[in-house]
């Protein structure tokens, strides 16, 4: 399978017109066919069941300053690198679970870093553009 794909690859690269777009259109095919063989001899893990708790835990930060005037944060706050990093990483999920979802702290930490990284970024658009593409995946 993998041998038919590479070859429609090549044959694409001087393809034009109609010719490219039913080759197009056979490797999308031949890419579908192949994750279905591999999925007959490899079985992906599927979840049965997600359950959702209703008794979210509670996000609480401490911030304390120091006698020399340096910051020390106890718990989850924007204040950690640690806890930007895993917020930037999982950015997207952490939004949508928490979309309109007022009760839940989740919200407000996601709307709390949207308002610090715009209010941080707002004079350097190429930080900008690479925080947006690590929210993308990139």
């Amino acid at each position: 399978m993998r041998e038919a794909i590479a070859i429609w690859e090549q044959k694409l690269k001087t393809a034009h017109g109609r010719d490219a777009y039913i080759i197009k259109s056979t490797l999308i095919e031949l890419r579908k066919d192949q994750y279905v063989i591999k999925n007959a001899y490899r079985k992906p893990i599927t979840l049965m069941k997600i359950t959702h708790s209703r008794n979210t835990p509670k996000i609480d930060g401490e911030i304390i300053v120091n006698e020399d005037g340096t910051l020390t944060s106890k718990g989850i706050t924007l204040i950690n690198p640690a806890v930007c990093e895993a917020i930037l990483c999982n950015y997207s999920r952490l939004k949508q679970d928490s979309y309109e979802n007022f009760v839940d702290d989740t919200w407000y930490m996601i709307y709390d870093f949207e308002k610090t990284c715009d209010k941080a970024l707002k004079d350097y658009p190429l930080y900008q553009r690479l925080v947006e593409y690590k929210i993308d995946g990139m």
